[in-house]
């Protein structure tokens, strides 16, 4: 049978392997026909699904897919290509379950931000291992979100909306914000006697949360003005830090701050917290939800999140709430 393909300019790659993700992706998709089911299996967006198998298409320069409205088909040369990789898949799944370390049965990796692993969650994890004793805990705290699909994490810790597709999601904490200086960052300058006063000082931000500031700013109904001075920093330790050091006020994020506020090192300016609609979230993929020590391990943080919110109640009526400094009386003079 001669398969006339519908070509495209190739990369001039000869002899190089196409990435494996992008194969996975159109195998399945090849499979059930739908980039939306193929999604749901591999635990990505559609979007993803769409880039990986356009990337391979570009990749050999041909057409894999003929797609139409709200139907989707094998072009000749993929059903040849698909019929071909399909066998290669499950050689290369079998080879690597050969191979496979054993389930690691008493433990589990969690992903977490750094700030909150470090402020929030390790001082915790004693208590934990406490009461599951020979239950091992390992920690990612990498900027970026791992990949959940890709490697050996059970599960993360993750702050946005909720919607991770393929994931299971269950809000953990919710947050408020509130500005926060050093001790003595007015020694030598003026306070602020009210909401409005702050921008007239260096704010500063976490570069993957900018938007902290100008939430709490629209809630307040405060406009930020043209010549508002911010200074971002990559992670909220270094962010604290900088406060500390009288660097600027720094917009808290209460979860993370908290530390800092108990032993002093910073202070709240006001009393009027403004909530978020980003949360942290319990990630996990469904069948790890599963297994016994992930239980354990989500159960006791659960009741630890509770804990701790219940201790950090968020106003639910920010408007009517007066702007009450809360700097040191020596401070606010």
């Amino acid at each position: 049978m001669t398969i006339h393909a519908e070509k495209r300019p190739g990369r001039g790659r000869e002899g190089r392997l196409p990435p494996l993700k992008a194969i996975e992706a159109f195998v399945v998709a090849a499979r059930t026909l739908s980039f939306t089911d193929a999604a749901a299996i591999l635990h990505v967006t559609v979007a993803a699904i769409s880039r990986r198998i356009r990337a391979l298409e570009a990749e050999l320069g041909v057409v894999l897919f003929k797609r139409m409205h709200r139907a989707l088909k094998l072009t000749p040369a993929g059903e040849s290509y698909a019929e071909k990789l399909a066998p290669a898949l499950e050689v290369i799944r079998r080879a690597s379950e050969s191979v496979r370390s054993p389930p690691r049965r008493n433990a589990i990796k969690l992903s977490a931000p750094p700030a909150f692993a470090a402020h929030w969650l390790f001082p915790r994890i004693p208590h934990f291992l406490a009461q599951h004793q020979g239950l091992q805990v390992e920690f990612d705290t990498a900027v970026d979100y791992v990949d959940l699909d890709g490697g050996d994490i059970d599960l993360a810790i993750r702050f946005g909306s909720g919607t991770w597709p393929g994931l299971r999601s269950e809000p953990l904490l919710e947050v408020a914000l509130y500005p926060t200086c050093s001790a003595d960052f007015f020694a030598r300058r003026p306070p602020p006697l009210t909401a409005s006063d702050v921008i007239q000082y260096p704010l500063l931000e976490s570069s993957l949360q900018p938007e902290l500031w100008r939430e709490w700013l629209r809630q307040l109904g405060i406009a930020e003005p043209p010549t508002a001075q911010f200074i971002a920093f990559d992670n909220f330790h270094l962010l604290y830090e900088a406060a500390a050091n009288g660097l600027g006020i720094a917009m808290g994020l209460d979860a993370i701050v908290e530390p800092y506020l108990e032993d002093g090192t910073l202070v709240r300016l006001f009393d009027v917290p403004c909530g978020l609609a980003k949360k942290f979230h319990l990630v996990t993929r469904a069948l790890d939800r599963e297994r016994r020590p992930v239980q354990a391990f989500c159960a006791w943080l659960t009741k630890e999140a509770a804990i701790w919110q219940n201790r950090h109640a968020i106003a639910a009526d920010l408007t009517q709430r007066p702007q009450r400094s809360l700097l040191p009386r020596r401070l606010s003079k």
